[in-house]
């Protein structure tokens, strides 16, 4: 099972040519949601990263498919996340 890790603000993921990444994303319009991409995951897997979710939990959910799938053990959560959690 992947788990998950935050980041800090500038830290980035421990290997820059495998990982899965979880970004939260303001829009003045609409308001917070969720995207998550991967990098060197294979090309099984390229079309299912950078997809976009409206909660937290639903990203998560999404991640933790792709991580399996790739076989990736970490997801690593943006900076941005953790001020939103506070």
């Amino acid at each position: 099972m992947p788990r998950f890790q935050q980041l800090a603000e500038g830290e980035r993921p421990a290997d820059p040519e495998k990982f899965i990444l979880i970004e939260v994303i303001r829009e003045p319009a609409i308001g917070y949601f969720y995207r998550v991409t991967g990098k060197g995951l294979g090309p099984d897997y390229q079309g299912s990263s950078g997809s976009m979710d409206c909660t937290l939990d639903r990203a998560r959910g999404r991640a933790r498919d792709l991580a399996q799938a790739a076989k990736v053990p970490v997801i690593y959560l943006s900076s941005g996340i953790a001020a939103m959690e506070r």
